[in-house]
């Protein structure tokens, strides 16, 4: 997970995405990318995740794209949290304030 820009953040998105709320996109070919919580750094994550194979998109009637986490991305996220789980107080007050 060090590999990982932001990986308490990373984090964050993903146990968010788990509990099935998806980063939503305003359709293919829009700029406005949502994920409640998260403002602004959804557009980022949103890359980030789909370079790496994490998330899977599900287009809806609305003109809507969801994405949602992939298997790899599930595997990822269960990754993240023994690593996160694996760290000292120290540690995670490190990733905390940086």
């Amino acid at each position: 997970m060090s590999n990982i820009p932001r990986p308490r953040r990373a984090l964050g998105v993903m146990r968010r995405m788990r509990l099935g709320y998806p980063i939503l996109e305003a359709g293919p070919l829009a700029i406005t990318t949502y994920l409640d919580g998260y403002g602004a750094e959804a557009a980022l994550w949103l890359g980030y995740f789909r370079r790496n194979g994490w998330i899977a998109a599900q287009d809806w009637p609305n003109g809507v794209r969801a994405w949602f986490l992939s298997d790899h991305g599930l595997d990822m996220l269960a990754r993240g949290e023994k690593w996160w789980s694996s760290l000292t107080l120290t540690q995670r007050l490190g990733y905390w304030l940086a």
